[in-house]
């Protein structure tokens, strides 16, 4: 783990607001977990044994226990678009277990809200947390090889492609090959540079 750092559980940009999923917010993670487009690529959604039903509640469960944690370690945020006062997605930032100074972010959103900029913008947001405020060393992504959006935001982040695992993501059809899994990073040493040069 990075430097101690104070708890936080609200972050902000120019349109979006990330806040603790609720109990409340089930309606939008099954509308996640309900659509193949969106659950493609993602790693824990859409398993082959799994429903849509299934994938949100473990997904709500998972998120309202880490919030409850101290200190916690892993932060599942719903993304509200604050105009609107809708939620679009979800974001995330945790540290990764076994690799010190290491925080791993990642966002999901749902296809209405996608080609926005709103992946990008609450990515941003993630990393600067993860940097300034938990004190993390490096910050990963990860995502399908083949997903090519997600692999783009990461590149927007200025993240630069780590490795490539070969069928380390689990196929979502029988029959189906496994996908390889990219590994994206940036070291706070890059990010510090660029932000010095705003």
């Amino acid at each position: 783990m990075g430097a101690p750092y104070e708890e936080f559980t609200h972050l902000e940009t120019g349109r979006l607001l990330l806040r603790p999923f609720t109990e409340d917010d089930l309606p939008l993670i099954l509308q996640i977990s309900s659509d193949p487009q969106t659950t493609e690529y993602l790693y824990y959604w859409g398993r082959i044994g799994t429903t849509p039903a299934s994938d949100a509640r473990r997904f709500l469960d998972y998120a309202l226990k880490n919030w409850q944690k101290t200190p916690i370690r892993a932060r599942e945020f719903c993304l509200v678009e604050k105009s609107a006062g809708v939620c679009i997605g979800d974001g995330s930032v945790e540290w990764v277990e076994g690799q010190p100074g290491t925080a791993e972010i990642g966002w999901i959103l749902l296809p209405a809200f996608r080609g926005r900029g709103y992946a990008t913008e609450a990515g941003r947001e993630l990393m600067r947390a993860a940097f300034e405020i938990m004190g993390a060393d490096t910050v990963i992504a990860h995502c399908d090889s083949r997903n090519t959006p997600s692999r783009r935001v990461m590149e927007r982040l200025g993240m630069t492609l780590r490795q490539t695992e070969p069928e380390a993501r689990p196929a979502k059809r029988v029959g189906e090959r496994n996908g390889d899994e990219c590994t994206y990073a940036r070291s706070r040493e890059a990010w510090a540079r660029e932000e010095s040069e705003k």
